[in-house]
């Protein structure tokens, strides 16, 4: 034998070895390596060398919890099998088992990733979204300043158009949380510069110069709102608890302060303005020091703001602080609705000086903070259907393009209040269109049993975005865009962000009930649209937490297949006209369930055992 084959024995002998070949040990492929939620991932096996006639396959989550597990039948050493990838975000085990075997033989990963999106087939509900997410990183803000790193969304008509005013960018965030990941930063900047009497400013320069106007009584409750959303995006419990202590100045600075505070009412009080907008009428300067008001828009901001401070507190075990931050919240929402509820719609505000208004009955007005009332939670479900009804009503009254008014109607031109052109009757804050009013109008109906109204204004404001391009700050009645600046542009955040809000958690129903959705609420309202199919997705991009479900109906009965990082859940799914409920199931098994009537519908409400990932049937009887 010559030297160079002998060389070769020692390699051919290991090669030859069983256990050093994939033979020995079987083959795991899937067809994709990530997958989203519900969506079907595709098993290939090989078996062994030695011809297994069966295997086993499991399938374990990030924390390595088995959710799906199966025997596979092997002919000619190959099978297959088909599951749906479901649970906890990251990274995926798929283990593969043979009989008699103490431990696996082979192991593959494939990652679950998630992201924000409906998907109904109706160019109406499908295409709001990615729009939004599209046109509003146009004012998307990253500031590198002094104090560190302000990423914010601009304001989309002011002329401090290269700063961030504090209520445009929160007011953006029921859109920007499911894409944005610079979530905290901004509120930090906003928190670095609070006065040591607890005032924070309006707005931050990008030179960081800051600015407040002397009438404006909602920065704080802003504020604390911006805090409460941000920490339910990003789940981050040790920046919560260092902040909360600026939230308590804040909140006991606005409760103090002669300018803001009413000891008779003991409510929030503002000088006389449109609504929660900047300026006073009638030439009034905005000081904050004369000319005083209580305002519905106030009455719901600081009603919200102390049920969410007990909400945090509770969250961090601070018990008692959750208990006194809930009285707080229960005590100023019965003072607010006693003196601002008139029985059919909430006073636009209540005079605490006398202003004279001539001829004009300030009462009949509708205003803006209506909407906000309803959504807030500060009217009652029956006062939140008056409200819907008086909108619909002015709507099918005036003709107006859509039902969107800052004021309906706005203060006549014969009192001279105003100059400009564009705060005359029907423009700007003074009767003009605010998208923003309308998506919160739509989401308040779709929560309140005016189901069918809700869909009706998305579908117009759909429309909107087809005809136009985009959503300005204001529009005249007729849908004319307004001008009031050389900086307006289609792509304002505060406006387009409440139809997301009117999309995801009023349409899809998917309410986020403590944070980074470890508690879900899901109220699918696919049957006011008409919708036999659909899947819907929420996901906060600055953390894992998510939830995801497909909605499949017929005409005797409902499926919806849910996944998610959630521990619980409660779901209330709008029945079809004339659906009778027989029976729930979840995984097969009889779940208790009880029929709720909301408005003119009817909802089953039930709650899972297990809520991360399961399989629904709602027969019909």
């Amino acid at each position: 034998m010559s030297r160079f084959l002998l060389l070769l024995l020692p390699a051919l002998s290991l090669a030859s070895d069983p256990t050093t070949v994939e033979g020995q040990y079987g083959r795991l492929e899937t067809d994709r390596t990530v997958y989203r939620p519900l969506e079907t991932v595709q098993l290939s096996i090989t078996g062994r060398a030695r011809g297994d006639a069966t295997c086993r396959i499991r399938v374990a989550d990030p924390l390595q919890k088995t959710y799906f597990e199966k025997d596979v039948d092997l002919a000619n050493g190959r099978g297959a099998l088909r599951f749906s990838a479901t649970g906890q975000l990251g990274v995926h085990y798929v283990y593969l088992w043979f009989p008699g075997e103490k431990k696996y033989s082979r192991y593959l990963n494939f990652r679950l990733d998630a992201e924000t999106g409906i998907q109904t087939g109706d160019r109406d509900f499908d295409a709001i979204f990615p729009f939004t997410r599209e046109a509003m990183q146009l004012g998307r803000r990253d500031y590198q300043t002094r104090r560190g790193r302000f990423v914010g969304y601009i304001s989309a008509d002011t002329n401090h158009f290269d700063g961030i005013w504090l209520r445009d960018w929160i007011y953006s965030l029921p859109a920007y949380k499911y894409w944005e990941r610079e979530m905290q930063c901004g509120l930090d900047r906003f928190l670095e510069v609070q006065r040591e009497d607890g005032q924070t400013p309006d707005g931050i320069e990008r030179d960081g110069r800051t600015w407040r106007v002397g009438l404006e009584s909602d920065v704080e409750y802003i504020l604390t709102l911006g805090v409460w959303d941000t920490w339910r995006a990003t789940g981050d419990d040790a920046w919560l608890a260092s902040v909360l202590p600026k939230l308590e100045k804040a909140l006991a600075y606005i409760r103090s302060d002669a300018k803001h505070w009413d000891p008779a009412n003991r409510l929030i009080k503002r000088q006389h303005s449109c609504d929660t907008w900047d300026y006073d009428i009638d030439g009034a300067t905005d000081k904050g020091n004369a000319r005083h008001v209580i305002a519905t828009c106030d009455a719901s901001g600081y009603y919200l703001a102390f049920r969410a401070m007990s909400a945090m507190y509770l969250h961090l075990g601070q018990s008692q602080k959750a208990q006194e931050w809930s009285k707080e919240a229960q005590g100023y929402g019965e003072r607010s609705v006693k003196l601002l509820w008139d029985g059919g719609k909430f006073l636009h505000h209540v005079h605490l000086d006398q202003i004279d208004h001539g001829d004009f009955d300030e009462s009949k007005q509708l205003a803006m903070g209506n909407t906000w009332a309803v959504t807030r939670g500060l009217a009652t479900e029956s006062q939140a259907i008056k409200v819907i009804d008086e909108y619909r009503r002015r709507h099918r009254e005036t003709g107006n393009k859509y039902p969107w008014w800052s004021l309906q109607p706005g203060y006549p031109d014969h009192l001279g209040y105003w100059k400009e052109a564009f705060r005359l009757q029907g423009g700007y804050a003074n009767g003009g269109l605010m998208p923003w009013v309308g998506g919160e109008l739509a989401r308040g109906a779709l929560q309140n049993g005016r189901e069918a109204y809700g869909v009706e204004l998305i579908r117009q404001y759909a429309g909107h975005l087809r005809e136009t391009g985009g959503a300005q700050v204001w529009y005249w009645p007729d849908g004319t865009p307004g001008f009031r600046t050389t900086n307006e542009v289609r792509y304002a955040g505060w406006g387009m962000a409440q139809w997301v809000d009117a999309l995801v958690e009023g349409l899809a129903g998917i309410r986020d009930a403590d944070s980074v959705y470890r508690s879900v609420e899901v109220s699918p309202r696919w049957a006011a649209a008409g919708i036999a199919q659909a899947q819907a997705t929420a996901r906060y991009a600055a953390s894992n937490g998510y939830f995801s479900y497909s909605w499949n109906a017929e005409p005797r009965s409902i499926a919806i297949e849910f996944s998610g990082s959630s521990n619980q859940l409660t779901f209330r799914v709008l029945l079809p006209q004339g659906f009778s409920p027989r029976a729930v199931m979840v995984d097969g098994t009889d779940l208790k369930f009880d029929r709720e009537d909301a408005g003119d519908s009817t909802y089953v409400r039930f709650r899972p055992e297990h809520g991360q990932r399961g399989v629904i049937r709602i027969a019909a009887q």
